[in-house]
């Protein structure tokens, strides 16, 4: 129940760095299907009691990424509306799930009422946990799990997201934030005319103070700094201090699966989003080639379509969004065998798949509802 298998995943690069493997833990079935039945009651809690922050997206019932993405835009544009701009601060967590002290983590629980037996299940839960790691049927001797929420669990990243759940209020209500799980975005809205960042670094020093109390690092290399401005505004350096550290501004970064760029006008996100569905649409003609229709169409929806329509509700109004649609109908084309020139606004309608256009409403509509 307690004992995990820890299997190295290769990534890239050199087989002889370990830092190139990525360490996939496997638990027992059994302990899962206990987690789930601790998780439920537990978010159940939490949920009744309203104890989970608002702004916290990850791992909840009925919040996804593209809602922490709809908040974040959000944040934007109401700083463009009243004439501000807006500067974004993205946070990497170095092996944040793994650096989870567990006295800590305890006595938060403790704070939003978990108790009695529910708290003595959770600290037996998070104690004299052991793993070993297995390669090539070979097995390493194990060791103690000292810290961290167990990898690989379904109850892991519920408790991180109690850990963290205080961070906003450090923060305060003057500058927004938006997280899911371990990933966090400040969003800070500066006047035009006065750019004063003493606030800002203000803000960020409070933050590196929480993380550290907390046993969590905050990477400065790998954390961004972008200024959000609307495209008649002219691009500004910036006096954003971490670490000591001045924080160059950057032209995109990369939030939640969504290439950023500081105009909002989604062209990096495009130019790569269609490098992949490139490959896609080639993966599914080659799939065509070789097996039915029904094959080929369920790998569209699989493959193609989760990669076209993730985050479409930020990036599918964009005015380059046309090279988007040529791939769908190429993808489209493979599957159903139809010559390169052939009209596709009728086929559309007999398959019964959503034109891209079509998609983006459908997503907004949805969203809404």
């Amino acid at each position: 129940m307690k004992h995990s298998k820890v299997i190295p995943l290769f990534k890239s690069g050199s087989t002889l760095d370990p830092a190139n493997f990525r360490p996939i833990s496997v638990l027992p079935t059994l302990s899962k299907i206990f987690e789930k039945i601790v998780l439920d009651q537990m978010l159940n809690f939490f949920n009744i009691n309203n104890l989970l922050h608002k702004n916290q997206f990850g791992f909840t019932r009925g919040r996804s990424t593209t809602d922490a993405g709809v908040e974040l835009i959000k944040y934007i544009f109401n700083a463009w509306e009243n004439s501000q701009d807006a500067l974004g601060i993205f946070c990497d967590l170095s092996k944040a799930f793994d650096c989870v002290h567990h006295e800590t983590l305890i006595r938060k629980l403790q704070h939003y009422g978990v108790r009695s037996d529910a708290l003595k299940l959770i600290i037996s839960y998070l104690s004299k946990r052991t793993q070993k790691v297995v390669i090539n049927n070979m097995s390493s001797s194990g060791s103690m799990v000292q810290m961290g929420v167990p990898q690989g669990s379904i109850l892991g990243p519920f408790l991180f997201l109690v850990y963290i759940n205080d961070l906003p209020y450090i923060v305060g209500d003057n500058h927004d934030i938006v997280l899911f799980a371990d990933d966090t975005s400040l969003i800070f809205k500066l006047s035009r005319q006065l750019l004063k960042y003493d606030e800002v670094n203000n803000a960020i020093s409070k933050l590196v103070n929480w993380f550290d109390v907390n046993n969590l690092h905050l990477n400065g290399t790998k954390t961004k700094c972008m200024k959000f401005v609307t495209p008649n505004v002219k691009q500004l350096n910036t006096n954003v201090i971490l670490n000591g550290e001045k924080l160059s501004l950057v032209d995109t970064t990369i939030c939640l699966g969504i290439t950023l760029d500081a105009k909002l006008q989604w062209s990096p996100h495009i130019s790569k989003l269609s490098s992949r569905l490139s490959s896609a649409a080639y993966a599914v003609k080659k799939i065509r080639s070789l097996t039915s229709v029904e094959t080929a169409r369920l790998v569209y929806f699989s493959y193609f379509h989760s990669i076209m329509s993730y985050g479409i509700l930020l990036w599918g109004h964009a005015a380059d969004t046309e090279i988007i649609f040529v791939l769908q109908k190429r993808a489209i084309r493979a599957i159903y065998d139809l010559k390169p020139k052939e009209s596709l606004r009728q086929k559309f309608k007999e398959i019964n798949i959503l034109t891209l256009a079509s998609q983006y409403i459908y997503e907004n509509v949805m969203y809404v509802h």
